[in-house]
Formats: structure tokens, C-alpha cells, sequence
């Protein structure tokens, strides 16, 4: 008997559309970021990466900490955070000031905001 596979959750439905926003915003494709992932040491093919960030794909913690190492964010900037859309509007966070290589959001350091990227 085969194990019942579980419906893939809110969490991690959020975090396939969070990783697709911000490879899209730094001009990546699937393709890049599977060669990416595989050079990080965590191989995962473009199939793979577009079955991720449709929800077809469960995402590990290992994938998680891959994904955001390709992209330059923080890990749990990719999660949920039930905090409101702008926590950061009030000046009172702090950004991380590294540069960022390539064209990228910062992370609020406080509170691993994403900060919307200018079009």
C-alpha cells in the first residue's frame, strides 16, 4: 500500500509563489536557477524548480535554505510572516546594507521584510 501524499499547505504554497516573484524580479529562469541550486550543492532540475513554484513539488528545509542562498535573501524571509504587507514603512527597520550581487530586494534585517523592487 502506497502512503497517501499530503496536500501541500499554505506554507509551502506561499513560499513556491514568493521564490517564483523574486527569481522573475532578478531576471532568472528556471533553467539558471536549477544550474544554481546544483552548483550550491542541492540539485534540483528546471523541472524541478517549475513543479516548486507551481505546488506540485513539497519543499524541504534544505531546498528552503538553497533557494533563498541562490536568490540573497534570508531563509525565513521566503516564509510567511503574518506581519502586515510594510512593516518596515515606520524607518524604524533596518536593512541589510551588503551588496547584493546582481539586481535583488533587500531584507529587512528586524524582520525579513522584502522590499518591493522598483519597476
Amino acid at each position: 500500500m502506497q502512503p497517501t501524499r499530503q496536500p501541500l499547505g499554505d506554507t509551502t504554497r506561499h513560499v513556491a509563489r514568493t521564490v517564483r516573484d523574486l527569481r522573475e524580479r532578478q531576471g532568472f529562469s528556471t533553467t539558471t536557477m536549477a544550474e544554481r541550486l546544483t552548483a550550491l550543492g542541492r540539485r534540483i532540475s528546471q523541472s524541478g524548480v517549475t513543479r516548486l513554484e507551481t505546488g506540485q513539488r513539497q519543499i524541504t528545509v534544505d531546498d528552503l535554505t538553497a533557494l533563498a542562498a541562490v536568490l540573497g535573501v534570508r531563509p525565513a524571509s521566503l516564509l510567511p510572516s503574518g506581519a502586515p504587507a510594510n512593516p518596515c514603512a515606520d524607518g524604524e527597520h533596518a536593512y541589510d546594507s551588503r551588496e547584493i550581487s546582481g539586481p535583488g530586494p533587500r531584507v529587512c534585517n528586524d524582520c525579513g521584510h522584502i522590499e518591493a523592487l522598483e519597476d
